[in-house]
């Protein structure tokens, strides 16, 4: 029997579904994505509102019914593929991301360019990225989101809402990308950087200047004892942000 891939559940909540497609405020004049088509209950309601939806399903069953249910309108895009790899353009984002994509997909909705997503993840997930430093769930995909969006948090979405039923809640977040986007060699930098959760600041750029054969004096004369002398996970985005930045222009 074929297993379906982690985290594939298509949601069923008519009201959920309104309400995602009214706070993403979607009209005629926009180009929505929809990352996972699921049964394409989402999908339909979006091709009601807005001019144009690219939907992407990578699961083969998922894509075969809403194929079958929804492939004569004129104005959906239907594309049996991995959402990560499209270079589709688009101003609005309204979907229910699968829980095993989550970390892949706001990496990947940090390099596009739009107006507004309103987005579906497992609430654990939700709750890492709106984390304060400091807290055990603060990371680096923590750090790479809020410094690519403003987040807020809407609502929590039960797992009745979804089919199949998954075994946690989802939480609704809308995003509304910063000005400045931080590039492909920050995100990396970040990710590297929280590698060294634990450890004060001075020691993580000590090692990472050890590893990539730099001179870490030049780095460290740039902060301050008091930023030095954190631990990585109490940085502030910012701080996170700078240090990686510093790092980068030896």
């Amino acid at each position: 029997m074929k297993r379906r891939r982690l985290g594939q559940h298509s949601l069923i909540d008519e009201e959920m579904i309104n309400e995602m497609v009214m706070v993403a405020e979607v009209s005629g004049r926009d180009v929505v994505f929809e990352f996972g088509s699921g049964t394409g209950n989402l999908t339909e309601i979006l091709c009601e509102r807005a001019g144009r939806v690219v939907s992407y399903e990578i699961d083969e069953n998922f894509y075969n019914r809403a194929k079958s249910r929804l492939g004569e309108l004129k104005n959906l895009k239907l594309i049996h593929g991995d959402a990560l790899k499209s270079r589709h353009k688009f101003n609005k984002l309204v979907s229910n991301i699968p829980y095993s994509k989550s970390r892949e997909f706001i990496i990947w909705l940090s390099r596009k360019s739009f107006e507004r997503a309103v987005i579906t993840v497992q609430k654990e997930f939700a709750e890492k990225l709106l984390s304060q430093q400091g807290s055990k769930d603060y990371k680096a995909i923590t750090v790479i989101a809020r410094a690519s969006f403003d987040m807020e948090p809407l609502k929590v979405v039960g797992r009745d809402s979804f089919k199949p039923r998954p075994r946690v809640d989802s939480l609704m977040l809308l995003l509304k990308p910063k000005p400045d986007k931080i590039d492909d060699a920050t995100i990396s930098s970040l990710k590297l950087l929280f590698s060294f959760r634990g450890k004060k600041v001075g020691t993580a750029i000590k090692m990472i200047c050890k590893r990539e054969g730099k001179n870490y004096e030049d780095v460290l004369k740039k902060f301050n004892l008091e930023i030095l002398q954190k631990r990585v996970e109490q940085l502030s985005v910012e701080e996170s942000v700078r240090v990686v930045k510093e790092l980068a222009d030896l």
